[in-house]
């Protein structure tokens, strides 16, 4: 057997901000509005993982999450506001919310 070599593990952090350099760069692109709503997530994903308090960057994280797995609509009907929330993403919706009664039962 040959021995495998092993590629250099990158942190998140670099792995991020490949995809953004390769998404910048791309010259064929399905639709821009897709990599427009991945190039926002990826970005918001990096500003996570650059926090430096732990805390922080797990309630970031977590309504990071909130965020990518709701939908929120806000119309005028009779001269009232009506906000209309829809949950896209039921998981990631559901673990988000296990996260943040976690953070509240530690403080």
């Amino acid at each position: 057997m040959t021995a495998s070599k092993k590629r250099p593990r990158l942190s998140p952090v670099s792995q991020l901000q490949g995809v953004l350099v390769v998404l910048d760069g791309r010259t064929k692109i399905p639709t821009a509005e897709l990599l427009s709503t991945i190039r926002g997530m990826v970005s918001d994903a990096l500003a996570v993982l650059q926090e430096p308090d732990a805390t922080k960057q797990k309630i970031a994280f977590v309504l990071l999450a909130i965020q990518q797995s709701t939908e929120v609509v806000v119309r005028v009907v009779r001269n009232k506001e009506i906000t209309r929330v829809t949950v896209i993403d039921q998981p990631l919706y559901h673990w988000a919310l296990r996260e943040i009664h976690a953070l509240a039962g530690a403080a």
